[in-house]
This record gives structure tokens, sequence and C-alpha cells, in this order.
């Protein structure tokens, strides 16, 4: 069964924007700062963020419009480098990346809510139990597991109409980033809270050291392009629209994170922006741009809204990885059928929300593993970022591949690319390897080496695909 050409380019590009602007613009700024304290390096970070970004989306248009399957990435790898790094790759967003970030994210929506709308709790009683502190609100939870099904009800709906209500979440996350923006260049009238970075916020001892620290960040800020390739199929004119989607998605991305920095200088200042004292960054800047308290519950509903969003974007977009898999041999069969009616891969996306909620009822007893998890993962992710860019050479390389979009000054994007992945990997291994916790990178390994182990256990009928 063939999937319903379901998007246009309008919902297309409004599903790679809505994947990028998460809650990351809220928070990231002042790691950043404290990592390059200094205005001229903290834009010049956001502008390297946008030309790294962009060399994603380039690689990415063109590989999308090349191959606009099921799968997108996944199917890529599949094609340079065979069956098993697209297993691994699979392996980790799947089975970590994807659930285990959607279900810390659904936390966080659930505790802006709860910030918004529910009463505390009162207080423990803190001789009933040593870990009192601890209390877990579970409303809370509730919230998180219920909007985890409520959006996977959404898909199973069908593509459009996950991608109708991710649109409206993006209209509201425009409208929250905007005010950002009119409220600081344009309302805003003060002088910046703070001109320098306190020395107590200061995370690096040289620029290079800072810029390495601060890009893991902005890399992050601006990543989630790649959800649109899960679903290339289901987007009308693919090989026309996809690349544009992709490219213009990014390029507005990009814009909007350049005002709303510069509103945030010129507020804040860079000094205010670092600061690790009182309320959180954005908070600070939506109090003093839109006034006490109004400013403090601005913020909270944006990042319920972007939290929002983000979980959408990627819900209904992933399992089209567990379709690819499963057409291909490598997975259950029954995860590549789609709902007669809505075309909607059924048991990719219940599996998914098992994991979903399985990650959030066990970060409930232990978050901070669950978190540790998550970012263990960071490197390997960023190895298939960079074998993306390799396969779109070794595949345009290959006699018969037909190039309905061609990046402009080929091979330059995909190999800048390819630069930035092995720039990632390595900081990101050295970091954490003479950090305070070096088994955040033996996870990491741990997690890949267990994938390898289930492929290589995988029945061998299943070869034919090799």
């Amino acid at each position: 069964m063939t999937e319903p050409r379901q998007l246009s380019l309008f919902d297309a590009t409004m599903l790679v924007m809505g994947g990028i602007i998460g809650v990351g613009i809220f928070f990231n700024p002042a790691e950043i700062a404290r990592a390059v304290p200094s205005e001229g390096a903290y834009l010049g970070m956001w502008a390297l963020g946008a030309l790294a970004a962009m060399s994603g989306a380039m690689t990415f248009a063109e590989l999308s419009a090349a191959f606009p399957r099921v799968g997108g990435w996944y199917v890529w790898l599949r094609e340079a480098f065979g069956a098993m790094a697209a297993f691994l790759f699979a392996w980790v967003v799947l089975l970590v990346v994807s659930t285990g970030a959607c279900a810390l994210v659904a936390q966080f929506f659930a505790a802006q809510v709860g910030e918004l709308f529910l009463t505390p709790l009162p207080p423990p009683d803190i001789t009933a139990a040593a870990d009192a502190a601890q209390q877990v609100d579970y409303r809370v939870v509730g919230i998180a597991a219920g909007v985890v099904v409520f959006v996977t009800s959404l898909a199973l709906l069908g593509l459009k109409s996950g991608a109708i209500f991710q649109n409206l979440c993006m209209f509201m996350k425009l409208g929250a980033v905007g005010t950002f923006v009119v409220a600081g260049l344009a309302i805003y009238n003060g002088v910046p809270a703070a001109d320098a970075v306190a020395a107590a916020d200061v995370t690096s001892t040289s620029l290079p050291k800072g810029m390495l620290a601060a890009s893991l960040s902005v890399l992050f800020s601006y990543g989630g392009w790649q959800l649109l390739s899960y679903v290339a199929p289901s987007v009308k004119d693919p090989q026309k629209n996809l690349p544009k989607a992709i490219v213009m998605g990014v390029s507005g991305v990009a814009v909007i994170y350049l005002l709303i920095n510069v509103a945030y200088l010129k507020v804040l200042g860079i000094g205010g922006i670092a600061s690790s004292d009182g309320p959180p960054m954005a908070v600070r800047m939506a109090n003093a741009a839109l006034g006490e308290g109004i400013g403090a519950t601005f913020v909270t509903a944006a990042m319920a809204v972007s939290a929002l969003g983000f979980l959408v974007a990627t819900l209904i977009t992933t399992p089209g990885i567990y379709v690819a898999m499963s057409r291909e041999g490598l997975f259950f069969k029954a995860f590549g059928k789609l709902h007669a009616t809505t075309g909607a891969p059924v048991l990719a996306l219940i599996s998914q929300c098992v994991l979903a909620l399985g990650y959030i009822a066990w970060s409930v007893g232990d978050r901070a593993f669950v978190e540790s998890l998550t970012g263990a993962v960071v490197f390997a992710e960023w190895i298939f970022h960079g074998m993306a860019g390799l396969a779109l050479i070794v595949l345009v390389n290959r006699a018969g591949t037909e190039r309905p979009f061609k990046s402009p000054f080929f091979p330059l994007f995909p190999m800048m690319y390819v630069a930035i992945a092995i720039a990632v990997v390595i900081g990101n291994l050295a970091t954490t390897l003479t950090g305070d916790d070096p088994r955040v990178s033996l996870i990491g390994v741990t997690v890949l080496a267990l994938g390898a182990g289930v492929y290589l256990l995988l029945p061998r009928d299943r070869s034919s695909v090799n």
C-alpha cells in the first residue's frame, strides 16, 4: 500500500520549522553566553549554527528529492552503507533519541501546564520518608502521559490531522517568538540588566574551548529538519516540495533565531543572558520587556506550546522509520502496514507510544538516568549525521542516481556537514570522558553495541536485504 499524498508545501515547511523550534531557544542562549561571553562571539555562534543547519538542510534536501521514500534518513543509509548501518541508526533514534526525548519533553510540557493551572501540592511531611523532598506530582505525570496518548491518537487519524494540529502549534510558537522580538526590539527602552558576564558564570577558559562547548547547544537548538524526510512520500509532489520545505524551513528558523537573540541582547545584555542568578533567562527577559509577573506567565505558556509542537512533529513522523525497516525485512512485517482509510502506520504509532510511556514511568523513579541515557547517544546520533553527508556523495557518484534537486557548489555542503559531525562527535566524547561523569560516553557506546548484537541475532532470512 502506498502512502497518500496528504501534506502540502505549507504543511511540510511548518513541520520542518516545528521540529526545529522547541524549548531550546528559551534555555540554550544562557549556556552559549557563558561559554562565549562576548556579544560578537555569541551572535557569531548562532550564525555558525545557521550555516551548519543549512549545510544539513542542503544535504537532506538533495537526498529527499532523490529518494522520496518513507523512512528518509534510514533509507539513504541503507542505500549507501548497507542494512547494518541503517539498523543501528534506527535502533538509536527509535529506542532512545526519539522516544526518550519525547518522554522528557512531555514531562516538561506537563510541568508548564501544572505551573499555569494546577494548585501546588502541600509541603511533604519530611518525617514520612527520607526522600520526601523528591515528591512526585502524579497529576503532572498523568498530563505527560495523556499528551503522548493524545498526539498518538491524532496521528492515528492520519498524518494530515497531526499536521493541522502541528500547524496550529507552530502559529502559536511564531506568535510567542514574535512577541519576544517586538517587545525586545521595539517596545523595551531600558538599558541591559548586565553588560559583562560575571566570572562565576564563565564556563570556558579560552575562546576555542568556549566555541566547542557552545556548539553543542547551538546545534541542539537548530536540530530537527530531518523529521520531514521520514514521511517523504506523504508530501505532494515530493521531488519538488521536499527540498523547498527543508530549505525554506531552516532559513526561516535562522532568521527567527537571529532576531530573538538580538532582542535578548538588547534587553539583558550578554551578562544578563549568562547570569545564573534569579529566574531563568527567558523569564527575566519577558519580565523586563512585558512587565513583572505577566512576563513569567507568558514564558511558561510559550514553553508549553513549544514543547507540544515538538512532540507533535516528532511523534507523527518518526514511525516512518519503523515502516521502512519492516518493508526491508529488518523489523516485524506488521509494522509496515498502513490503515486502509487514514494511511496511518497503526502498529508503529502504538508501539512508539508505549515506549514513550515506558520512559515516562521510568523517569518517575529515576529521571536523572533517563536524561543521561538520552544525552549519552548525542555523539552516536551525530555519527549518523556525518554518514548522511557521506551518503549523498556516495549516491551521487553511483550510476543511475537521479538528482531532481542539486545543492549549490556540490559537494561543499555535504562535506561541511561531515566535518561538523566529526567535530561534534569528537568534542562530545572528549567533553564527557574528561568531565565529571565519563560513564555517559560508555552508555552511548553500550547502546550502539547492543544494537549491533541485536542486528547480528536477527533471523538469517533477512540477509537478502544486505
